[in-house]
């Protein structure tokens, strides 16, 4: 049986060092004077991670059981696939409303006439929301894993092996990378900020550990969240890329994102 604290300070760490590196790269890399054209680039990217995103995490929500159609053999059925679809809806709502209630103004930044090479800049409250949204797919996580670890051996037997190990490391860092990004936009990039972003990701990783070991919750719940919170995030990126005169490095960067959430998900399996 695997020694629960140990297994927890492992979970904590593979978490929250992908996640804060990932954060603090768009920072780093929109330092100077391109900084402008390289944070729509970075835009760009994050949009084609969260595509792939939505795909994994819908997945793991079993697609809302849809494939199940109108066929459900028995009552829990049909309550856990009207559960699924009526969270997702849920989640969605709540994200938009915590924005509308924090206040957010989209500022854009005119250039001498040019208007079309400025870029809509979003608030650090939007920013927050989008952490939280990607903090509902981190708790469906932690209770997937929780869930097996008192069954396994260690933590990284409870994931699956190594190679999805690596597989969860690189999606840590892929997720911290899009909240940095949006902190970059709502230009709050300071340390204090970017640390309190990757702790309203991260904690529901943990908290996630601690909810599943009892075996009570279906991580598919949770992930019907995710699903709603990859949606808030990239209806909020595509206008800072979108209609500009980086249209086609645009795409090469869409896709850069999109393949590199694809290919941390082949270690997966």
């Amino acid at each position: 049986m695997v020694d629960l604290p140990t297994a927890l300070g492992a979970g904590v760490l593979a978490t929250f060092v992908p996640l804060y590196v990932g954060l603090f790269a768009p920072r780093v890399l929109t330092k100077g004077r391109s900084g402008q054209n390289t944070a729509r680039l970075l835009a760009s990217a994050s949009a084609g991670i969260i595509f792939w995103f939505f795909l994994d995490v819908m997945g793991d929500a079993a697609r809302l059981d849809v494939n199940q159609g109108f066929n459900a053999q028995s009552p829990g059925q049909v309550a856990t696939h009207i559960l699924l679809a009526i969270l997702f809806a849920a989640g969605l709502t709540l994200l938009w409303s915590l924005e509308r209630y924090s206040r957010p103004r989209v500022r854009v930044q005119e250039e001498s006439g040019r208007s079309s090479s400025s870029i809509p800049s979003l608030t650090f409250a939007v920013a927050t929301v989008a952490a939280l949204g990607v903090g509902f797919h981190a708790l469906g996580e932690g209770v997937a894993i929780g869930s097996i670890l008192p069954q396994s051996s260690s933590i990284l037997d409870a994931i699956g092996g190594l190679l999805p190990g690596v597989a969860y490391v690189l999606h840590k860092f892929l997720e911290g990378f899009v909240i940095g990004v949006f902190a970059v936009l709502a230009r709050e990039a300071s340390e204090r900020k970017i640390g309190l972003l990757g702790v309203i990701a991260g904690i529901p990783t943990i908290l996630g550990f601690v909810v599943g070991l009892p075996s009570v919750l279906e991580s598919s719940y949770f992930f019907a969240l995710g699903g709603a919170g990859a949606m808030y995030i990239e209806i909020k990126l595509v206008p800072v890329f979108a209609r500009t005169r980086l249209d086609y490095a645009s795409i090469i960067f869409v896709l850069l994102g999109f393949y590199s959430m694809y290919i941390a998900g082949l270690f997966h399996g």
